[in-house]
């Protein structure tokens, strides 16, 4: 089924006071990564993979994973549009309890807008209601702070105690520039650093994994642009280009009124970063998506790309009829140590034949074998195999 990519949204309007001196990026030479289209792998190659499917009962129901977080021998789902829940389950996928408090009081939400883990507790974004709930790592509810615009964001996270950055929604400025990123200061309550510059329709194409935070860094790719971005009290500095080649989308088509854009991508090749930021020890991760000849001549496909931080090696994967040659992957969506956490839907691991499947229950001889079959979907923990 093809994606839409635009949907219709209403206008927001931006005021914001930064402070007289605001910070802005910093200037320093990103390294670029090549995406070689004529490079890209058939498959994954994992020197090791474990299948971690997860209980269902009436309270774990997963309608779909946004995004995942492993923090010791737990496992945190974000499922923001279905169940509007977080749920917890053990590393061996055992339910262990569900935070959905709906509604408009103290502790409750209108829908978990984004999930983050920031000193050992959970941080829940509600940006209807305008703040981030804080509950601690085993679902208790502990505060709720208010969001310090009044202007519309997408999704934050914390660089340190004190410094929190912003995604501010773009789109009410439509095809004009905007800086995106606004870091707020928590000790005087003002804006200390601005930047990430790029078209505000952009915000159009929303993913729910922007922002990176791993051994201290915090790192910021934004759908549609080609810059990775580290974020630090010491301002934004560009890390990383990517480079898409001669079919990216440039600034001038970003520029584009929104109905003139999707039209030029519906008749022209394409392809652009799709964001989905994930890293772990060895590697950073990123999704892009591209069309070969337009929408609505050729769908579009994504893929996965991991860029080795040690050697500055990068490869490609199809995202789908990947795993093992036949399986849709859908992530990765997390990493911690040298793993990436993905995950396949029920529906996937119920379409296999029944000789691949018992395949991999046999690479997996500490599988839960009663819960592959139970409907909810099931987590993949893998490293990638070294060439």
């Amino acid at each position: 089924m093809k994606r839409r990519i635009f949907y219709a949204f209403s206008v927001l309007l931006f005021v914001v006071s930064c402070k007289e001196s605001v910070k802005k990026e910093v200037l320093t030479g990103p390294l670029e990564l090549h995406i070689a289209m004529e490079e890209i792998l058939p498959a994954y190659g994992f020197s090791k993979s474990e299948l971690i499917p997860l209980e269902l009962n009436d309270r774990s129901l997963v309608g779909a994973i946004d995004k995942i977080i492993v923090e010791k021998d737990k496992i945190y789902l974000l499922d923001k549009e279905i169940t509007k829940s977080v749920l917890c389950f053990s590393t061996a996928g055992n339910f262990l309890f569900n935070i959905n408090r709906l509604g408009e009081g103290e502790g409750e939400f209108s829908k978990p807008f984004d999930l983050i883990l920031f000193n050992e507790s959970l941080q829940i974004l509600d940006i209807i209601q305008k703040k981030v709930l804080v509950f601690d790592l085993e679902g208790n509810f502990k505060e709720e702070k208010a969001i310090p615009f009044e202007v519309q964001i997408v999704n934050f996270f914390p660089i340190n105690q004190d410094l929190t950055a912003y995604h501010m929604d773009g789109r009410s400025f439509g095809s004009e520039e905007t800086d995106f990123i606004r870091v707020f200061d928590n000790r005087d309550a003002t804006i200390s650093i601005q930047g990430v510059s790029d078209i505000g329709s952009t915000d159009a194409y929303q993913v729910p994994i922007e922002f990176s935070g791993h051994a201290g860094n915090v790192r910021f790719l934004h759908a549609w642009t080609d810059t990775i971005f580290k974020i630090s009290e010491k301002g934004i500095e560009a890390e990383y280009i990517l480079n898409f080649g001669s079919d990216r989308l440039t600034k001038e088509i970003k520029k584009l009124p929104l109905m003139d854009m999707r039209k030029y991508i519906m008749e022209n090749p394409y392809v652009f970063n799709a964001a989905n930021l994930v890293e772990n020890e060895e590697y950073l991760s990123f999704q892009w998506t591209r069309s070969k000849a337009g929408y609505a001549n050729s769908e579009d496909q994504t893929y996965v790309s991991y860029f080795k931080k040690s050697t500055a090696a990068l490869s490609h994967f199809p995202l789908s009829v990947n795993w093992l040659g036949s399986v849709n992957l859908q992530g990765p969506i997390y990493g911690a140590g040298d793993w990436f956490f993905a995950y396949m839907d029920y529906e996937e691991w119920n379409g296999l034949s029944e000789t691949h499947r018992q395949d991999l229950i046999k690479q997996n001889p500490n599988v839960n074998t009663g819960f592959l079959d139970a409907g909810n979907p099931i987590i993949v923990k893998y490293r990638l195999k070294e060439e």
